[in-house]
């Protein structure tokens, strides 16, 4: 099928283009610099020949040696690739077609157009292919699909898709000189939690983060913080809520970020007209910033995937929440298996898009048998794919939930090493990246709001606003 679409055409190419950026490359240092800042992949160039060529000039580039045609044809010669790459000849042609490396810059763009025109028909092509098979899953086609045209996405944004073993290395003295000055600056997304974030140094890129909880303990309560904290900092933040609404999550995020009550937003309304003055300065201030909810109930894995990517691609999201793992749709009538894939597709997709996902999990009924029902990793619903897939698993607890006091149960408090204004925690259980152990909180219920245990009295305050009302 594929050969059919494109017969009787050429595949969308520059050769003399081609000749010019390698001459460019082996007669002027300069040339060389401008072409591995736009093209960083043998692939963009059609004629092998010209890949060749070019890997050779890059291997050397990456050993900081120097690029001329001699050196080139030796690199060559040691890829026993000189006769593939049209012999010494055509690199001393090369060098003669070209006086100067002036627009190598326009020449190098034009050519990873080509290239990815080149991509965009391979990947139409075999997507048409597959689409006319008996076999096709269209889901998974569609998510296959979407997920190459984001890898090109890529290679337009920063010219290349992956790093290698020996620029990664060379960069940790970079990264360890940044962290060293960056004056206790965290680097990671901030979840607006002073004790969480001095832990964690911020949500990482990259990684899986499991946040576990009783039912009705205040996970989502947590997250929402989290997402508004992100998006007042700068960092654009998407959620897929299967389980509550985008409104009800918007009626948390104006109880957190103001004096309302959740039942004044929800139940009740206001005792006095004058309140609306303040609710609408809030709800204009939040509107404004980048959050970016999906509200779809009972998503496939792959539906998340694909739209977590537009997110990413339309609105820069820089940390995406999932409410909650258990909820995903799957193909299979077994809840283990369904969330084992869940877990591995959601670490995936942190690799891939190089951003923190933080999954929601609830817990099985197993933590209420035990004393003061402290929860365990292993206390994670169908935990055994969740614990491996997991770089971070942190597990919400809070005594008062169960009926546990410090004035009744001392004992528990000392255990969890819960100090003044804590009357909650989050249990660090698995950390790839750093330590374990537990971060003091404290939980305003009626506001639904985790907050740092030393704002706890500016928080019970009752605050004016601008005009002077009570609220």
């Amino acid at each position: 099928m594929s050969d059919k679409i494109t017969k009787g055409k050429l595949p969308p190419q520059a050769v003399d283009l081609e000749e010019a950026v390698l001459g460019a490359m082996l007669i002027d240092t300069r040339g060389m610099d401008t072409v591995f800042e736009v093209i960083n992949s043998p692939d963009v160039f059609y004629k092998s020949g010209h890949q060749w060529i070019f890997k050779a000039a890059q291997s050397l580039y990456k050993r900081s040696e120097a690029i001329d045609m001699l050196t080139v044809s030796e690199e060559l010669k040691s890829f026993n690739k000189l006769a593939d790459a049209g012999g010494q000849r055509h690199l001393v042609e090369l060098t003669e077609r070209i006086a100067s490396s002036a627009h190598t810059e326009y020449h190098c763009r034009i050519l990873l157009q080509k290239y990815l025109q080149r991509q965009v028909i391979k990947i139409a092509s075999e997507a048409i292919e597959d689409a006319y098979s008996d076999k096709c899953d269209a889901l998974q086609l569609l998510d296959d699909t979407s997920a190459k045209f984001d890898l090109l996405q890529g290679v337009v944004s920063s010219g290349y898709t992956s790093q290698d073993w020996s620029g990664a290395v060379l960069s940790i003295p970079a990264r360890v000189e940044f962290l060293t000055n960056n004056e206790g600056e965290i680097t990671g997304v901030p979840s607006g939690l002073k004790n969480v974030d001095q832990f964690t140094n911020g949500w990482q890129p990259g990684e899986f983060i499991v946040i576990g909880a009783d039912s009705g303990m205040g996970k989502t309560a947590l997250v929402m913080g989290m997402i508004l904290a992100s998006a007042k900092n700068g960092n654009p933040a998407g959620m897929f809520s299967m389980e509550m609404p985008v409104v009800q999550l918007a009626a948390r995020g104006v109880a957190v970020e103001s004096n309302f009550h959740m039942k004044q937003l929800t139940h009740y309304g206001f005792e006095k007209q004058e309140y609306f003055q303040s609710l609408n300065r809030v709800v204009d201030r939040l509107s404004k910033l980048p959050i970016h909810i999906d509200d779809k109930p009972a998503l496939t894995i792959q539906e998340m995937k694909r739209k977590a990517r537009t997110m990413y691609r339309k609105h820069g999201i820089e940390f995406i929440v999932i409410d909650f793992i258990q909820m995903f749709s799957g193909d299979s009538n077994d809840i283990r298996i369904n969330v084992g894939d869940a877990a591995r597709e959601c670490k995936n997709l942190a690799k891939e898009l190089n951003i923190p996902v933080i999954a929601l999990s609830q817990l099985s009924r197993e933590v209420k048998k035990i004393q003061y029902c402290i929860p365990q990793k292993h206390h994670l619903k169908e935990s055994s794919a969740i614990e491996e897939a997991a770089d971070l698993i942190a597990l919400l607890y809070r005594p008062s939930y169960y009926g546990y006091s410090e004035a009744t149960h001392p004992a528990l408090f000392d255990q969890l090493e819960m100090k003044h204004n804590e009357n909650a925690c989050l249990i660090i259980a698995k950390n790839r990246s750093g330590a374990m152990g537990t971060i003091g909180l404290h939980f305003i219920e009626n506001k639904t709001k985790y907050v740092n245990p030393e704002d706890v009295q500016g928080q019970l305050v009752e605050a004016q606003d601008d005009d002077g009302l009570a609220f």
